[in-house]
């Protein structure tokens, strides 16, 4: 992979490009829009024809008005298209084609290829995230998450002299150490109390139990400074766990397997930047209309220097909302929650809508000995709570449950109870709190 001075140089633009005011970086994403899209209509088949329908004829001045009309390329549009979707004339100086195949935890996995040049700039974007929230280099960074090999595998993991690859480039760093997510919480909290590191990268449902644990088992961690969070929406009770396990805050990145970093959160708050330099990033209601601020809608990306796979106004099936300008300063548009895939939703009867429920894992365990806790939608009124307890829960326990759960709804809802020994992660070794099963 390039690394060095190409990474520093597009680092430099990007330390005055998020200064710039929202006018200007449209502008500037319109004329990367126009490039994808010429290379998409005179190289990638599948495109051609759509953008022909679409009535964007690269020839002719692109506007966003014009763009909108380009239907949203779904997952499924992804896999039934195959190569079709590859270019045929990847430029020569965006270097070698590597794939992404991604975990399918939506049902549908899909294998995405990308260039070294695209790649080089998303590390450009993950040193910003690590300038944006000072980080020490010399600090060791451990990271708990999806990998594959015994190498990382409890009771050692993988030790490393450095963090990762060239994303900190021209800085030197400390040891890096990695685990498997596939290691218990109660293994993970006794590796990381050996490990003592000053960073942790993970999932955010896997934080909430491990800092939960590491507070009822007394195993600290004095040299954290900060938690990193990607993969998952992260909820403010799992910040709260995680002030009070370590007094460490966290820092959340909005990412997708096939696209890289989507937004970074602010420096001084908790709302999130939008990478627009590398990505253009669309939030629409059902109608395809774009969201304004306050409002919840689909997340469309399309990368724009991704020259060997394009992906135009690609449905990740996310949502969020839309944030108002930033106080920072930053002219980056702002996401203010992730509310993260449809499959997460709860949907109500009869208005169609979607609600994410957020039941309070402390709440739980304050009215029942709950280890692990899962609600499934199986249709539109009836909701299963899977439970891991620490023992039988007594009459008065299930009822009060039932209770909690029913008033924390949006909707009535039939709830009925499922006793486990685990609940499972899903294929990304993600936990997942609330599941719809239900298709409309």
């Amino acid at each position: 992979m390039p690394s060095g001075p190409g990474d520093l140089t597009f680092q430099k633009r990007l330390e005055e490009s998020q200064w710039w005011p929202s006018e200007r970086m449209g502008d500037h994403q319109l004329r990367q829009l126009a490039l994808v899209v010429a290379h998409s209509h005179g190289t990638v088949p599948f495109h051609r024809s759509r953008l022909k329908e679409a009535g964007l004829d690269p020839a002719r001045p692109l506007d966003i008005e014009r763009w909108r009309r380009l239907p949203p390329l779904t997952r499924r549009d992804i896999q039934r298209a195959g190569d079709e979707l590859s270019s045929s004339k990847v430029p020569s100086g965006h270097g070698k084609v590597i794939t992404t195949k991604t975990s399918g935890s939506t049902g549908t996995p899909v294998s995405v290829r990308g260039t070294i040049f695209d790649a080089m700039v998303g590390k450009a974007i993950t040193l910003r995230h690590f300038l944006w929230h000072p980080h020490d280099f010399s600090g060791k960074l451990a990271s708990i998450r999806r990998v594959k090999g015994d190498r990382y595998e409890y009771p050692h993991g993988l030790k490393q002299s450095r963090w990762d690859d060239t994303a900190t480039f021209p800085f030197m760093t400390g040891p890096a150490v990695a685990l498997s997510i596939s290691a218990s919480i109660a293994e993970q909290a006794e590796w990381l109390g050996r490990q003592d590191p000053d960073y942790l990268l993970t999932y955010p449902s896997n934080l909430r139990f491990l800092a939960e644990h590491c507070r009822t088992h007394g195993i600290t961690l004095p040299h954290l400074e900060h938690v990193i969070t990607m993969g998952e929406v992260l909820n403010p009770e799992t910040r709260q766990e995680c002030t009070r396990a370590w007094d460490a805050p966290i820092i959340d990145v909005y990412s997708a397997q096939e696209v890289g970093i989507i937004a970074l959160q602010c420096p001084t708050s908790e709302s999130y930047h939008v990478q627009s330099e590398r990505i253009f990033v669309e939030v629409v209601d059902h109608e395809g209309a774009p969201c304004g601020p306050g409002q919840t809608g689909h997340v469309l990306v399309t990368p724009l220097y991704n020259y060997a796979m394009p992906l135009l106004r690609y449905e990740l099936g996310d949502f969020a909302e839309v944030g108002n300008p930033c106080p920072c300063g930053r002219g980056l548009p702002v996401l203010s929650r992730i509310l993260g895939r449809e499959r997460n939703a709860l949907l109500v009867a009869p208005t169609g809508e979607r609600y994410w429920p957020a039941f309070g894992s402390r709440k739980l365990t304050e009215l029942a000995p709950i280890v692990q806790h899962q609600f499934v939608q199986k249709s539109l009124d009836r909701i299963e709570a899977r439970l891991v307890t620490e023992r039988p829960l007594t009459p008065s326990e299930e009822r009060s449950l039932r209770i909690y759960i029913e008033t924390s709804l949006p909707h009535r809802f039939a709830v009925t109870f499922a006793y486990c020994d685990e609940i499972p992660r899903n294929a990304s070794g993600k936990f997942e709190n609330f599941v719809c099963e239900v298709t409309v």
